[in-house]
């Protein structure tokens, strides 16, 4: 199995840190069918750390083939859950988060050496009127050397695309609520929804759950996600075991 892995995380107002999407690589048909997902409960997921993929909702992994590698995307690693769970814990801890656009580059024995570009989306509706989020790419190796090399030769390639990909997620969320503040002026309730979403919702401290797939009206989001990360994976993985 590669070494390499990029996830999209989030910080959820009811759960706290949890991955959305993982992509992860295999050179065989064997190795990609182990990274499947088959259908599970989502009982302890809420509306926000969910994976949404459009009209197919018992559907949590998406796989794509490039040269001879296949490519899959899942709502979590079955073969990493423990490995993803620590380290995700350790990108969202105060003492290392920061969601400007900088990166955070750390490496230990356990997590391996790690690259996560961390952003924010508005919504009135989560705590702080603001919902967190990190990209993450991921060399699951323990020779520092070596995958600071990989990094060290694609970092102007790497902070591009992440910030290509945050950036495009920012410009239609900013563009779902300049649509949703059009729609709320012609109904004539813009003042009251503004009343609601800010002041009473902080004042009673209530989170409603919502989807970064409905922050920013993309329906297609996870399957764009799905085949940046390939993308990215497929160019690195050519320089790493």
């Amino acid at each position: 199995m590669n070494s390499l892995l990029i996830s999209l995380t989030h910080f959820c107002d009811k759960h706290g840190p949890k991955v959305l999407l993982v992509t992860q690589c295999a050179k065989t048909l064997s190795e990609c069918e182990k990274l499947l997902l088959p259908n599970y409960p989502t009982d302890s997921y809420c509306e926000s750390c969910l994976i949404l993929i459009p009209e197919e909702n018992d559907i949590k992994s998406m796989r794509s083939v490039i040269g001879e590698c296949y490519y899959v995307s899942t709502h979590y690693s079955t073969v990493r859950f423990q490995f993803l769970a620590s380290l995700i814990k350790k990108i969202f801890s105060e003492e290392t988060v920061s969601y400007d656009g900088s990166p955070l580059l750390f490496f230990d024995e356990i997590r391996g050496l790690n690259l996560s570009v961390g952003f924010k989306l508005e919504d009135p509706h989560a705590r702080g009127n603001e919902r967190r989020y990190c990209l993450v790419l991921t060399i699951d190796i323990r020779d520092q050397i070596q995958a600071m090399d990989v990094v060290s030769r694609n970092w102007k390639f790497i902070l591009g695309a992440f910030s290509n990909m945050i950036e495009f997620i920012k410009q239609e969320r900013r563009a779902e609520m300049k649509r949703t503040l059009k729609h709320n002026q012609i109904l004539g309730t813009s003042n009251f929804s503004s009343m609601v979403s800010g002041t009473y919702l902080r004042g009673n401290n209530l989170k409603i759950p919502k989807n970064i797939s409905n922050l920013t009206n993309d329906k297609l989001l996870f399957v764009r996600l799905h085949k940046w990360n390939s993308f990215i994976l497929d160019r690195l993985g050519k320089q790493a075991c």
